[in-house]
């Protein structure tokens, strides 16, 4: 692939290929069957349809072949035998990559990116073992947790097509992005190119290619945890796996990761791993926490399991995006559940910081609010103060709405909840009261002896019966210090 030479034509060429811009090309039904990766409706919609940009809809997002007399339509300024010499097509005028706006979370400046991967189910090709991806839910999860800043130095490990490293270069960072595939790091020089931004790629495994060190560190790597025996039968796919046994690509990552941060940097990743306990057990609570923590270490940091699930789902979820099926669907499925050793996965999305620190470990499976994911990180430290200091605090509320349920007739409610930032968290009355009284000029010392004396409870108590929610609700940024 190269097509550096056509980019800047090919990037004024797709002025229009906007979201707005494919979805009115596809329809309301051709944008409902990509979702669930069909195409057909959205080809019969975009065909009858005038203009450029339902041929460029056809061509790069659903895989449809055009005629030479559509391809001039659609791509005027890149000759036809150009295109096919540098990759864009085929002869038969069909796209070797495929193409898809995105629109950017207002977190990261918000407006779009039209980002290039290789051609998959939607466009009716199957993932090979260098397939690079588009920009998926796990991709626009870890985007919901990073920020940037003009001057910073940024880190992209293992990049593939190279969102996040443009996310970074948008707001003025320098960016280096690394991968162990040349192909995707071909990817994220052509959608750089194409966003008008410039990017470092380097050719290399994890830290390999990058010896210095970098103001924040973000990576989405191949963590699929799949048994040697497994990709003998189905092969190594470097998006998903990159040929490494059980959790150890997230291991390395971690355990390197302080050794390539600046004094106060800041590293957000994703993972999968290996947990010692069924999910549905009582052992599970602690047990996910317990590989983390080692890999950690004393470093400060913030771990939300997004999601667990056993070994047979996890095999069948996997064994179905690779497209296996028949003989080697059963093979592989076999292996997978002799060879996993563990009781389940999880998986999750960590924060780690250059110096030692709290940690905040939590069990969240719900939608989570761009805005917790900064709060959350932000009072890491407050969260972990002493009894003593917390109660010197002066706190107020941050995006709190509260819901109370009560059943007719009685006047006290069965249920109480805080939320806010994706978040609810069910309190007692005498936290919901405390809450209440958060406005900053009142310390929570100050506080917690006005509820006690207004219940008519000791201040010991009342310090135990409302601290520990305090935490909890600090912890989820729903209540900041003043200062």
């Amino acid at each position: 692939m190269n097509l550096t030479g056509v980019a800047d034509r090919l990037r004024l060429e797709l002025a229009d290929y906007t979201v707005a811009g494919v979805n009115t090309a596809l329809g309301r039904t051709g944008v409902s069957a990509i979702e669930r990766e069909q195409r057909v409706p959205g080809i019969l919609h975009a065909s009858r349809q005038p203009g450029r940009l339902p041929l460029l809809v056809k061509l790069f997002l659903l895989g449809h072949a055009l005629t030479a007399e559509e391809y001039e339509v659609a791509l005027p300024s890149i000759p036809l035998e150009e295109a096919i010499d540098t990759g864009l097509v085929t002869k038969d005028i069909k796209a070797r990559i495929a193409l898809r706006p995105i629109a950017v979370p207002e977190r990261h400046g918000g407006g779009e990116l039209i980002i290039a991967s290789d051609l998959g189910p939607l466009q009716g090709c199957s993932p090979k073992h260098d397939h690079v991806m588009p920009v998926g839910g796990a991709t626009k999860t870890l985007a919901a947790i990073t920020s940037y800043e003009p001057g910073q130095s940024v880190l992209d490990l293992g990049t593939g097509c190279g969102y996040h490293a443009l996310l970074a270069a948008r707001a003025g960072a320098r960016v280096v992005a690394t991968d162990v595939s040349e192909r995707a790091l071909d990817f994220a020089r052509l959608n750089a190119a194409l966003a008008g931004l410039t990017i470092e790629t380097r050719l290399g495994s994890l830290y390999e290619p990058v010896p210095e060190r970098f103001d924040r560190i973000v990576t989405n790597p191949p963590f699929v945890v799949t048994p040697p025996s497994v990709r003998e039968i189905i092969g190594t796919y470097d998006y998903r796996d990159a040929g490494v046994d059980g959790d150890s690509l997230l291991t390395s990552i971690l355990t390197g990761v302080g050794d390539h941060l600046t004094d106060d940097g800041v590293a957000w990743m994703l993972g999968n791993w290996l947990v010692d306990a069924e999910v549905d057990s009582g052992e599970f609570g602690v047990a996910w926490q317990d590989p983390v923590r080692e890999w950690i270490g004393d470093r400060e940091a913030w771990v939300v399991l997004r999601d667990a699930t056993d070994p047979a789902q996890y095999a069948e979820m996997w064994l179905r995006d690779a497209g296996i099926t028949g003989s080697a669907f059963t093979m592989a499925y076999c292996s997978w559940l002799k060879e996993i050793n563990a009781d389940s996965v999880a998986f999750g999305y960590i924060t780690v910081g250059a110096q030692p620190g709290p940690q905040r470990l939590e069990d969240y499976r719900g939608p989570i609010g761009d805005s917790f994911a900064d709060a959350a990180w932000q009072n890491r430290r407050l969260a972990a103060l002493s009894d003593d200091a917390l109660m010197s605090k002066h706190l107020r509320t941050n995006g709190v709405v509260e819901k109370r349920l009560h059943t007719p007739g009685q006047a006290d409610p069965w249920f109480i909840a805080l939320s806010g930032h994706g978040r609810e968290i069910p309190v007692s009355a005498e936290a919901a009261g405390f809450v209440g009284a958060c406005d900053g000029e009142l310390s929570v010392a100050q506080i917690i002896g006005a509820l006690a004396g207004l219940l008519d409870a000791s201040t010991d108590d009342m310090v135990h019966a409302v601290l520990p929610t305090v935490r909890e609700l600090i912890g989820a940024g729903l209540l900041v210090d003043i200062g």
